[in-house]
């Protein structure tokens, strides 16, 4: 059995996501301790819980301390099964937190998942970062899947519902240069509020990106629980980078719209071929199929994320901050 310290490196639910799906994929039990010790709220939260009852339900796991502000988790995996779950992450628990958890573990597989939850919070991807950065960049690792988004749900409430089933693929990959990018695209969508804030917060990326690039803007109203908006921007070439920002109150949309669009720029000049977020995330999937890639920048959750990939066997190669090098040879999948 593994046994970690929970409060190491970034010391968040990073560690816990990625044990889990490399637990249930390999068969090997864990052991966590001191979860998220130095967060303002310690112990398993209610996305973390999602995560850790949607993934034992998957790989019929036995399971002790799953319960809410839990700070010691023993986890027992066994076999991987066709699933036709329901997730609900509860209030505003974030769903693409959880999607991280548990898609590598219905690849191939006649499974299905439907979360509610929040999918445009804070300190979480936002859905259409999810759709289109996350998902495309899977895409250039073999991978295709149907993701519906029913409808949105925001910090406080919740109460959003997304639906993915059918992925499948999955090869070795190499994602080293991003190429030459001509074209930016930005969207910006709201909920219950006037669509003029979401075509404020387009603009605002628009002036940022287009003396750059050729840029492609879409403004949009969503349905959902509650009121939000959100804007994305992203590049595409070899490799994919992308941003989101998040609407808040006091928080003007101009200033939403480019703060995604200057993150954006920050990760494409590192002349990275995936962003930040994505250089954290793609880890896993290189630990499963084998895979190198150039990631914009090698943040805590990053290097956290490495050293738990470690903890199974798998030798990682690192090179570089910004950008910086990843690598697996031996993956899981071979």
């Amino acid at each position: 059995m593994i046994e970690i310290d929970g409060s190491f490196g970034e010391g968040g639910g990073q560690i816990l996501r990625t044990l889990l799906t490399l637990s249930a994929l390999t068969g090997t039990p864990f052991r966590l301790y001191n979860i998220r010790r130095n967060r303002p709220k310690p112990g398993l939260q209610r996305s973390h819980l999602s995560s850790v009852n949607a993934v034992s339900q998957i790989s019929n796991a036995q399971v002790r301390g799953n319960y809410l502000n839990s700070t010691e988790l023993e986890f027992i995996p066994h076999k991987i099964e066709d699933v036709n779950l329901q997730v609900d992450v509860g209030s505003a628990g974030s769903i693409t937190l959880v999607l991280q958890s548990v898609l590598p573990l219905i690849l191939n597989r006649r499974s299905s998942i439907h979360l509610k939850g929040g999918t445009d919070v804070p300190k979480s991807p936002t859905m259409d970062y999810f759709r289109y950065v996350f998902l495309g960049a899977l895409r250039r690792v073999g991978i295709e899947g149907k993701t519906e988004i029913k409808k949105r749900g925001y910090y406080p409430k919740g109460g959003g519902e997304v639906h993915v089933s059918e992925f499948r693929g999955g090869r070795e990959f190499s994602l080293l240069e991003m190429g030459e990018v001509t074209d930016a695209f930005v969207i910006s969508h709201v909920t219950s509020l006037p669509l003029t804030i979401a075509e404020r917060e387009a603009n605002a990326a628009f002036q940022v990106l287009s003396s750059r690039f050729r840029v492609h803007k879409e403004a949009r109203e969503d349905i959902g629980i509650g009121n939000g908006t959100s804007t994305l921007v992203f590049l595409e070439g070899g490799g994919i980078i992308g941003s989101d920002s998040l609407g808040a109150l006091g928080k003007r949309a101009e200033d939403v719209g480019k703060e995604a669009a200057n993150n954006v720029l920050r990760d494409f000049l590192t002349e990275a071929a995936v962003d930040s977020y994505l250089s954290d995330m793609l880890m896993v999937y290189s630990s499963i199929f084998g895979g190198e890639y150039k990631g914009a920048r090698l943040t805590c959750h990053a290097r956290t994320n490495a050293e738990i990939i470690r903890k199974f066997g798998l030798e990682v190669e690192i090179a570089g901050n910004s950008p910086f090098f990843f690598s697996i040879k031996e993956p899981l999948v071979s």
